[in-house]
């Protein structure tokens, strides 16, 4: 880098009004005469000795301000920024993606200084992990759907990016993979998974189940598959020592007519565990109130009480906190007949019920029972009741005018008259009663026959 500076000799210049200043003699100098000065500054090296400028004041203002530009320390540090060798904008990080131990590695390139990667995941959005030693390790998420992963480093503070795509092998035979997986933790011991074959799979499809926990130290295959029409379509287990609290569930499958795709999911085991019936169940009752009382169930964890919650069956459906101390007082006065009661667990954050208990029965019987006869008692005295006044009313019917005559004032004249009338139509009545009554007697005369001779 160098500068050139010409400045004009001053016409006419006098050190005093009126007198000529005399002409010193030309000091001689590597870069030119002193009218026409001329500095160069390779590599920000300055001449040991500056000439004596000689000329106008407008020149010495210039050399001033350009060599203060040259001293400036910003000035100083573009230009070593400058010197910095550049990086080809074709250089390739390499990046490899290891689904596996979901670790995103790549090539290291000398004066790397810093970096992060990216996993921009359909379902959770980016995910972005800090570089260590040239790759990034992530935590476990499902594959199936594809993610795209990103690499930004510094290269003599320079930065470096590159993107890597992963799919789920197969594209072109969409639908082949397993479907409507689902896994269930239950008796605290077993877990079944179930899964749906394919609707594009073919017929010959076999499905393989590989359970990894979160250490990914402990990867193992079913070991007891649930088979329809030969093809496998579900998992039993009955040991879960190995697994952790969240676990990387993979079923991938084989066929020889074309490639088959992966399923994967994460399942953390306490939201797919269901939960037993509480045990020791009792029911202590006085005068006024019964109070029940049980104990958590048996669990994969040993958990707080806090993280149950409970429902009972009496009358109604009650929700009851694990925070009750396990326990629920309800008002039931004497004299109380049989009832039952039954309870169910489920976890704190979620209504995912279990299995209800079996009935727990509390109460007495005595009191319903004499209760029972009391009401058949009265039912047939009623009955006797009724039926004794019905006879008797009936028998009153029977011998007694239910509405007698009224007795009247007697007419002497009009009853004496009746009366006599009355007489003749009797007497009447009977002479001819009588006369039908009289025998007619025919009697015949016959004559003596004359004697023979």
């Amino acid at each position: 880098m160098a500068f050139s500076l010409r400045c004009p000799r001053a016409r006419n210049a006098s050190f005093s009004q009126g007198a000529r200043a005399p002409a010193s003699p030309a000091r001689p100098s590597s870069q030119g005469s002193i009218a026409g000065l001329r500095v160069k500054t390779p590599r920000f090296s300055f001449p040991p000795v500056l000439p004596r400028p000689v000329g106008s004041p407008t020149c010495l203002l210039v050399i001033t301000i350009l060599l203060s530009l040259l001293l400036d320390p910003a000035f100083l540090l573009t230009q070593g920024h400058q010197d910095l060798p550049s990086v080809e904008p074709n250089s390739s990080l390499n990046v490899k993606f290891d689904p596996k131990k979901m670790q995103l590695t790549w090539d290291c390139k000398e004066n790397t200084t810093s970096g992060h990667c990216v996993m921009t995941h359909k379902e959770k959005g980016q995910i972005k992990k800090q570089m260590k030693r040239c790759q990034c390790t992530f935590q476990d998420n499902s594959l199936h759907g594809g993610v795209t992963l990103t690499v930004e480093v510094y290269v003599n503070q320079r930065p470096i990016s590159e993107t890597l795509v992963y799919t789920n092998p197969g594209r072109e035979t969409e639908g082949t993979a397993a479907q409507n997986f689902s896994c269930l933790v239950y008796n605290a011991d077993f877990m079944n998974c179930t899964w749906a074959k394919g609707h594009a799979a073919p017929d010959d499809v076999q499905y393989f189940l590989y359970i990894r926990n979160s250490t990914r130290k402990g990867e193992r295959e079913c070991p007891h598959y649930l088979t329809d029409a030969g093809t496998n379509v579900g998992c039993h287990l009955q040991d879960l020592s190995g697994l952790t609290s969240y676990n990387y569930f993979l079923v991938n499958g084989t066929s020889r007519e074309t490639g088959i795709q992966f399923f994967d999911s994460i399942l953390l085991l306490k939201e797919i565990e269901r939960y037993s019936p509480p045990h020791n169940i009792t029911v202590n009752c006085n005068e006024s109130h019964c109070l029940v009382r049980w104990e958590k169930p048996r669990t994969r964890k040993n958990w707080s009480n806090r993280e149950f919650q409970y429902q009972l069956d009496i009358w109604r459906q009650i929700v009851v906190s694990g925070d009750s101390e396990n326990r629920y007082n309800f008002p039931s006065p004497e004299p109380r007949g049989t009832q039952m009661v039954k309870i169910r667990t489920a976890d704190a954050r979620r209504a995912h019920w279990g299995d209800w208990s079996q009935p727990v029965q509390f109460g007495s019987e005595e009191p319903e029972s004499s209760l029972v006869l009391v009401y058949v008692l009265v039912v047939l005295g009623t009955l006797a009741g009724g039926l004794a006044c019905g006879c008797l009313f009936k028998r009153f019917l029977g011998s007694h005018s239910l509405f007698p005559p009224i007795p009247r004032i007697r007419d002497k004249l009009k009853d004496d008259h009746q009366i006599d009338h009355q007489i003749l139509s009797e007497k009447f009545t009977c002479d001819a009663e009588m006369g039908d009554k009289e025998e007619i007697l025919t009697v015949t005369e016959v004559a003596e026959a004359p004697a023979s001779p």
